[in-house]
């Protein structure tokens, strides 16, 4: 433990407190290089917004929010989903439709992910990779946040809507051998704001 005279000055120390804690899996499918479908998966342990689970599903037909608790699935969507580079890489990102349903979500960092609900399926599957990853300032709605996470990029991964598999795989790549991919499994997450 440091003393008092050995901490971070009090000016360049930012305190946070924590906005939430579990997992989010999310896969965007492609067809060469256009986005064919886009999930993201919540495993929400503990947040200010409650518990449950989320699952977040954009096609070209449109987006739907399902989640055990209807004020968690839209805070969800509202204040994370929406603002990340995936979802504002998507060619639109149309008022979504919320739904109040049971989510049976199964997150296991050997395996992957797997998720059904009100007609949707996700599975992203085919660990590639394991490796910490923390940022200290990750801007939402104008407001710094902290993340940190265990992720597993991962090689295969499957979205299916109403019975009907969405066309595309996930984009892997491995510069420098590291494996990156489109579909990803996280554990540990955590949120502070």
């Amino acid at each position: 433990m440091l003393s008092t005279s050995e901490s971070t000055p009090a000016s360049a120390y930012l305190t946070r407190r924590p906005l939430l804690a579990g997992a989010n899996p999310y896969v965007t499918l492609y067809d060469g290089d256009t986005p064919t479908g886009y999930a993201s998966l919540w495993q929400v342990d503990w947040s200010t917004h409650g518990a449950g689970a989320v699952l977040v599903v954009w096609t070209p037909a449109g987006l739907r929010v399902v989640g055990d608790d209807l004020r968690l699935g839209t805070w969800i969507e509202e204040h994370f989903v929406r603002h990340f580079d995936e979802a504002t890489a998507l060619p639109s990102w149309p008022v979504a439709r919320v739904e109040r349903a049971d989510v049976e979500l199964r997150v296991d960092p050997a395996t992957g992910a797997h998720a059904t609900a009100a007609g949707l399926a996700v599975a992203i599957t085919g660990p590639l990779d394991a490796r910490p990853f923390a940022m200290a300032d990750f801007p939402l709605l104008g407001v710094s946040h902290g993340l940190s996470m265990q992720i597993i990029p991962c090689e295969h991964a499957s979205i299916t809507v109403d019975g009907v598999p969405v066309a595309g795989a996930p984009a892997v790549t491995r510069p420098g051998g590291r494996p990156v991919s489109s579909a990803v499994t996280t554990i540990h997450e955590a949120w502070s704001m």
